[in-house]
């Protein structure tokens, strides 16, 4: 049965805050086993006796409320099956229960701020692009888990380094811990393998984006036709993706692409430096974008009607290739049985200190258990059995090892259309990189965890690591910017307009009314508190 893996997203809108970062030690994690029997081998931080405390102590039993968000909330029939394992191991290591709470996106964006900022007791929870990392940290809505990861959480710094901290830190803080994952951008391309030999085009010449693709792109669709009458008509790509980080790198600010600068060694926009800020919109190279996108639409390589397709489009045989986020393996049937799917990643991914924070967890400020919070904190991050356990369930009931040692979905989860217990990738559930995963998912040898773990830690890293803008000296600039961007943007970045003329057109009247509503504000704000923050350096 055809298993296929989660994207990233991106864009959550992970992508609201692409997820980026750096692991230090991921690869030796995952060697480790995830049997139960070896846990107090694989865990992060010092050794302690079983449901002791740092200093030997014994731990009082405590409940803990853990809220928790699901993509795929409807995989979770075992609910309390999972929630009896986990209360037996944890009372057995920390002497506590936590207790799941799981909800889907929209009810975790509905619910969880009402809590947070109604006093309510939280435990442990997930921070999304709902709930607005350096916004709740602000208001104190999270405990400061720098006060208690030396003594409490001592598996959880040595997760990221020291910059990564630095650019979580709020007011003197740092409130969260990021989920090890694929944290920086990984940007790469997905290709229909056999539509690619059918037509002897060769997929892999050693583009460095989409953007040097355009005249292959464009013979690629004639080709494609002309052996294939059937497909005239039908687009060549199936997604029309945004410009960042697709096609060029910006390190941004919270303000789109109306304050960026540019990432070392893949500058979007030569003109300037990696301590200029610059409007993106205003640039040469928008425009190029812009009209490249138009030519893309008008030759049939992209669809003029965004995603207006029934159905799995990226599945259908007359698709060639599609823009891939966070990738860093796929199976040959990811996009279907219609063909084989391969994989290119661009060289030189790269990371933002801001993207960490759309998806952490964290500890609510009205805990009452704050150290023991922690401590569950430390096990469900350097934990492979927890870890392991939160994604596939538990060996023998949801996945057994075969004779080659190889795990596979079996009993409870044998039906993965309906499974007992399958949370893949699970961004929520803490570090991704220790678990072990069926070859379907995680590929042979676990190849896509390690090659996360191997893509963080050469990540170039934007020049601003650890810096954190305050808007609100330009909130109304960007309020009455946004609504401007709201009203040109989409033609534009996804090529609908009928000629190149208007779209030099319609770039002109954006960036005017731009101007207007306060874009060179923006950028003068953003570069006066970056020149601030380097000088206090």
């Amino acid at each position: 049965m055809k298993r296929k893996l989660v994207a990233l997203l991106c864009t959550v809108s992970m992508m609201a805050a692409m997820l980026s970062g750096c692991g230090d030690s991921s690869e030796e994690k995952n060697s480790q086993q995830t049997s139960k029997s070896g846990q107090e081998e694989s865990q992060g931080g010092e050794e302690q006796a079983d449901g002791q405390g740092a200093s030997g102590e014994e731990l009082e039993y405590v409940e803990l409320q853990w809220y928790v968000l699901s993509y795929q909330p409807g995989n979770i029939a075992d609910l309390d099956m999972i929630q009896a394992a986990l209360d037996e191991y944890f009372k057995e290591k920390i002497n506590c229960k936590v207790k799941l709470n799981i909800m889907d996106a929209g009810g975790y964006a509905e619910t969880m701020p009402t809590k947070l900022m109604s006093g309510e007791e939280v435990d442990l929870l997930a921070v999304t692009g709902d709930i607005s990392y350096y916004t709740y940290a602000k208001m104190g809505a999270f405990y400061p888990i720098d006060d208690l990861w030396d003594e409490y959480g001592t598996g959880l710094k040595g997760l990221f380094k020291d910059n990564v901290w630095d650019g979580l830190t709020v007011d003197g803080h740092v409130y969260g811990v990021p989920v090890l994952k694929d944290n920086c951008y990984i940007i790469s391309y997905i290709y229909n393998d056999t539509l690619a030999k059918e037509l002897g085009l060769n997929m892999e010449q050693g583009w460095s984006g989409p953007q040097e693709m355009e005249e292959f792109l464009i013979e690629a669709v004639k080709a494609r036709d002309e052996k294939f009458p059937e497909y005239k008509g039908m687009p060549l790509m199936p997604y029309n993706d945004v410009f960042c980080p697709y096609y060029v790198a910006l390190e941004q600010f919270g303000c789109s692409e109306l304050a960026v600068c540019n990432v070392p060694g893949k500058e979007a926009v030569s003109d300037y430096g990696t301590d200029t800020v610059y409007n993106f919109f205003e640039t040469d190279r928008f425009r190029e974008l812009c009209l490249m996108k138009q030519r893309l639409v008008s030759a049939g390589v992209l669809a003029d009607n965004g995603f207006n397709f029934e159905g799995n489009i990226a599945a259908e045989p007359f698709i060639l290739m599609l823009n891939g986020w966070g990738y860093t393996w796929i199976s040959e049937d990811l996009n279907g049985e219609n063909y084989d799917s391969k994989l290119v990643v661009y060289d030189n991914p790269y990371m933002e200190g801001s993207g960490y924070a759309g998806a952490m967890t964290a500890i609510g400020a009205k805990s009452k258990n704050p150290e023991r919070a922690m401590m569950a904190m430390d096990l469900i991050n350097n934990d492979p059995y927890v870890a392991t356990m939160l994604r596939f369930g538990l060996e023998g009931e949801h996945w057994e090892k075969d004779a080659e040692g190889k795990m596979q979905l079996t009993n409870r989860n044998a039906d993965v259309a309906n499974p007992g217990w399958l949370q893949w990738y699970g961004p929520f559930y803490g570090n991704l990189t220790i678990v072990e995963a069926p070859e379907s998912y995680g590929g042979p040898d676990n190849i896509m965890l390690k090659k996360m773990a191997e893509y963080n830690n050469e990540a170039i890293l934007t020049t601003h690591m650890g810096f954190i803008p305050d808007l609100s000296a330009i909130e109304n600039e960007l309020s009455a910017c946004n609504n401007v961007i709201s009203e040109y943007y989409d033609y534009l970045k996804y090529g609908y307009l009928e000629s190149p003329e208007a779209v030099n057109k319609s770039v002109d009247d954006f960036v005017a009314k731009l101007k207007e509503n306060g874009s060179e504000k923006i950028v003068a704000e953003i570069q006066a508190q970056i020149d601030a923050w380097e000088a206090s350096k």
